[in-house]
């Protein structure tokens, strides 16, 4: 009796089980830096299974940073199901918001440099392309270019969540609690033309709230009043760093993310807020473009504000 029980049991829980495998992906079409399109390829970033988003296994030794995982036990979800999404048929959402059917994907031939995490559209698209050239330039190593256009799996829906305009309205007390958790490392600043240096006071601090959205979210820019660095450090966008603040939560998203950059830090910047559905599963996440020396890529974060990916590539 006991046995027919479990029997039943698991026929009414199979629609359950088999409704978890869903998955879904996130890839990027890209103009380079003189603004021509990468011809009929997908930057394959993101991929989401029933334990939530990871980076693609294209990245996968930036996977030992993404929080709750192993690296071990990521990249081998991560592998599996990224090749399994390739063989979906995709979709690019141009600049209007229009689904543009791309068709399936498969392995490109590039493994290195700027062009890690590329697959190709399996058959050449007829489409031409819409980009969004009246929004802010997306800074990269190689130059600056159009936002990139985003791409998924048919099925897959995308809402783009808009921030409301900033001010800055942040308490006193948010404000003293991102200063102290900005000077937890120590700040140094130019005080003069002969190089008379000292540690910043919480004074000397800046925050400058950027995007605020409805459910109480807010990027902030944060820096000192003279920011010392080496001079090769201009390549970067920005010499702030990122923080984001929800519900008296504040962190540090420059820290958090922990790229690594030769010579001078990353920099991070919000590229756009998205509310992504499927059949079974409805995500709100943040994609962040991060750029440094001689490295650009992605990070995820979901709606907690956990860094749930970094897809990043050297370019030599």
């Amino acid at each position: 009796m006991k046995f027919k029980f479990f029997i039943c049991l698991f026929v009414l829980l199979l629609p359950f089980y088999a409704a978890a495998k869903e998955l879904t992906a996130i890839g990027f079409v890209e103009v380079d830096s003189y603004q021509k399109l990468v011809k009929d390829k997908v930057r394959l970033t993101f991929v989401r299974t029933d334990s939530g988003w990871t980076s693609s296994c294209f990245f996968e030794k930036f996977h030992s940073l993404i929080e709750g995982h192993s690296a071990s036990e990521v990249l081998s979800a991560s592998s599996a199901c990224t090749h399994q999404i390739m063989k979906s048929s995709w979709q690019i959402i141009d600049a209007d918001g229009n689904y543009i059917n791309a068709g399936t994907l498969k392995p490109s031939k590039a493994t290195h440099g700027g062009e890690v995490g590329f697959v190709s559209i399996a058959k050449p698209l007829k489409n031409k392309l819409k980009f969004d050239s009246t929004r802010q330039s997306r800074y990269t190593w190689d130059g600056t270019t159009y936002p990139p256009l985003l791409a998924v799996p048919k099925g897959t829906r995308v809402e783009k969540i808009s921030p409301e305009k900033t001010t800055d309205s942040l308490s006193k007390e948010i404000k003293d609690k991102i200063i102290k958790l900005y000077l937890k490392k120590t700040r140094m600043m130019d005080t003069s033309e002969d190089g008379v240096r000292r540690a910043a006071s919480p004074k000397d601090v800046v925050v400058k709230p950027v995007y605020s959205f409805q459910d109480g979210v807010t990027f902030c820019e944060v820096s000192t009043t003279l920011f010392f660095d080496s001079a090769y450090c201009d390549l970067t966008s920005t010499y702030n760093e990122l923080f984001v603040v929800k519900n008296g939560l504040v962190k540090n998203l420059s820290e958090e993310a922990d790229i690594p950059s030769y010579m001078c830090h990353s920099s991070l910047a919000l590229f756009n807020r998205y509310e992504i559905s499927t059949k079974n599963m409805t995500d709100s996440v943040f994609v962040l473009f991060a750029q440094g020396y001689n490295k650009d890529g992605y990070v995820l974060l979901d709606s907690e504000l956990n860094v749930r990916g970094i897809s990043m590539w050297n370019y030599h």
